[in-house]
């Protein structure tokens, strides 16, 4: 753990995570998600990738360099059917281009994320709900091999959001 945030090693990557203070919350949620009252877009926190660089879920390459992290669903539409267990993710986006710290939306998330690995699809890492009795700052497994850090950032107007970001693992699609 750094200050402010978290530091993992992935391959060759290093990886620096800084939360924010608190995500900004939507109002109650029609979901059993956790992440039901986060509007898509919203800011999550932002990620430096050092040394190396770091594969996407996708196994699409994010070069050195500093990220933002905002909060997206996958579309629910035939291109993404079976890919992820959960729809929820992390968009990366180059900081210089996402200077804002204010939800986004989920088009204008999606196309900063483009910019990361220069594709039609964004650069994405998955969100793994944990086991509730794992700890901030624990490895989880998932059942298809995947690891995931676990964090814990507060959201506005709520208790803690506890979710777990696969560092380790691809998905197919």
């Amino acid at each position: 753990m750094t200050a402010g945030g978290m530091q993992a090693t992935v391959g060759g990557a290093t990886l620096h995570f800084w939360w924010v203070a608190s995500i900004e919350g939507g109002g109650p949620g029609a979901s059993d998600s956790p992440w039901a009252r986060v509007p898509e877009g919203a800011l999550v926190g932002a990620l430096r990738v050092s040394a190396a660089p770091l594969r996407d879920i996708r196994g699409r390459v994010i070069k050195p360099g500093v990220y933002t992290l905002r909060y997206a669903v996958q579309p629910a539409n035939g291109d993404h059917m079976g890919v992820s267990p959960h729809r929820e993710f992390l968009l990366v986006a180059p900081a210089s281009a996402d200077t804002g710290v204010a939800p986004v939306g989920h088009e204008k998330a999606v196309d900063l994320a483009r910019q990361t690995i220069g594709s039609s699809h964004p650069a994405v890492l998955s969100i793994d709900p944990p086991r509730a009795s794992e700890p901030p700052l624990a490895v989880h497994t998932n059942a298809a091999g995947h690891q995931a850090a676990i964090v814990e950032v507060p959201v506005a107007g709520g208790g803690p959001l506890r979710f777990g970001i696969i560092l380790v693992g691809k998905i197919e699609a």
